[in-house]
């Protein structure tokens, strides 16, 4: 089928969520996709970090094939091999004592919320709000309040957080890196002093790293980046390859608030999935972590050039995660349009921000043809 053909459909029966950019890709292979007229775009999206591993790698897919041809899944009811492994791999050598695995972001949020709400209730504590520390408004956690449990929101500044931080606040979620917004990162000094505060408080500590992607960062979690240790964290993004898995671990008595007939999710984690997620962290505990440190501070190095440039507003990121903010008189949306022309995928994202999420595979070499095609459109632009 052309891709004329597969628009066609596309346009008049699917339900769009995201707007379309005009590319369709058939295959990938190492760190590239290729479209239906077999061009090569080298990728610096990697679906939004969830590909992290890139494409074709031998031991994800040797690992998915494997289970496939033995069991696709059977429900969480029974015991299974790989969901135990997975749990085992994922709480060994942290302070978590316990992990729930569900099938997408909104779940573990859930997750979360009903655990932090039954811990409440079984130690007897009267508190039910939950603090949202962030800058922007979430629908997502809207859906989380009842009668039982209220969310409020504040901003990530230190004289506002501790106003809010009322008798009745039970738990406090912060997103150190809010990845959907302009890929802004909070002030280390704020989530020090914030997380003293919950500290003397007895206030839960929750970070939500769903959407900032598991080894990103250059750590397994984005908070050791902080020297932190939350009492639940959220993850999800880039668990699995590209295979869709999430997680909530907790520690303490936390982990043992929910009980076996407390049914969160009606989406049951796949013995596939596992499979998939296993590899991934494995890889990150095996020397992946360094790589992607490396890699990072080696991006970082290459695009701090960039910014001689009078339409760079700021150019901010992570280990493999990084944000160049443009100023309004040049829009991201064209500029990432201009880079799939030369064969290279980059985002763009909320404060006219160009995000560059590539695989965690992605080499030196790759890095540089990325760069140097992105500073000759910036050398092209007259502003």
């Amino acid at each position: 089928m052309d891709f004329s053909q597969i628009k066609e459909i596309d346009n008049k029966y699917s339900i769009v969520t995201y707007p379309r950019h005009n590319l369709c890709f058939s295959r990938g292979e190492g760190n590239c996709l290729y479209d239906t007229n077999e061009r090569a775009y080298l990728d610096f999206v990697a679906g939004l970090g969830e590909n992290c591993l890139g494409y074709k790698n031998i031991m994800l897919t040797d690992a998915i094939k494997e289970q496939a041809e033995k069991l696709i899944g059977c429900s969480n009811l029974y015991y299974n091999e790989l969901h135990s492994l997975l749990a085992q791999t994922l709480c060994k050598d942290t302070a978590f004592t316990k992990v729930c695995f569900c099938g997408s972001i909104f779940d573990t949020l859930l997750i979360a919320a009903t655990m932090i709400r039954k811990y409440c209730v079984q130690a007897k504590d009267p508190r039910n709000t939950i603090l949202v520390v962030t800058e922007y408004k979430n629908e997502k956690y809207d859906a989380m309040q009842n009668d039982n449990l209220h969310i409020r929101t504040v901003k990530p500044d230190e004289a506002a957080f501790k106003k809010a931080m009322t008798a009745d606040v039970c738990a406090v979620i912060f997103t150190p890196i809010q990845v959907e917004h302009g890929l802004k990162i909070n002030k280390y000094e704020f989530l020090l002093s914030s997380y003293a505060i919950c500290k003397s408080q007895g206030a839960l500590i929750v970070y939500d790293e769903t959407s900032i992607g598991l080894g990103r960062t250059g750590t397994v979690f984005a908070f050791e980046q902080y020297g932190i240790q939350p009492d639940i964290v959220m993850i999800a993004r880039g668990m699995g390859g590209g295979i869709p898995i999430a997680a909530v671990l907790a520690r303490g008595e936390i982990s043992t608030a929910l009980a076996p007939n407390d049914r969160i999710s009606a989406f049951r984690i796949s013995s596939i999935a596992c499979a998939a997620a296993y590899v991934v962290i494995s890889r990150l505990k095996s020397g992946m972590l360094e790589e992607i440190s490396a890699k990072g501070d080696y991006l970082m190095s290459k695009l701090s050039k960039l910014k001689k440039h009078n339409f760079i507003a700021d150019i901010r990121g992570v280990g493999l995660l990084v944000g160049i903010e443009l100023t309004s008189n040049l829009k991201a949306v064209k500029v990432m349009g201009q880079m799939e022309d030369e064969g290279f995928l980059i985002d763009q994202t909320d404060h006219n921000t160009l995000r560059i999420t590539p695989p965690f595979t992605i080499s030196e070499i790759e890095i540089d043809r990325m760069y140097e095609a992105l500073a000759n459109i910036f050398a092209q632009t007259n502003l």
